[in-house]
């Protein structure tokens, strides 16, 4: 198969509606429906995750996502 996608234009489409939600020079009602598409965006790559194979390497990878948001957490304290 042929990857055919950018993660990096993914990721910057996602990240343009987070930019967007967090103007304060729109109301909630707009910002509100940009909140929704990235929770809808959200639970669609749930969706596909739950259809994956799991992996050896997978619970290390995700474990070391915990332990990134962790310090990021304890750091804002």
């Amino acid at each position: 198969m042929i990857k055919n996608w950018n993660l990096q234009k993914i990721k910057s489409e996602i990240s343009k509606i987070a930019y967007a939600e967090s103007d304060a020079g729109l109301t909630g009602f707009v910002t509100w429906a940009y909140k929704k598409e990235l929770y809808e965006a959200l639970w669609h790559i749930e969706d596909c995750l739950e259809q994956c194979t799991t992996y050896s390497e997978e619970e290390e990878f995700l474990k070391s996502r915990e332990q990134q948001k962790l310090l990021r957490a304890l750091g804002k304290k």
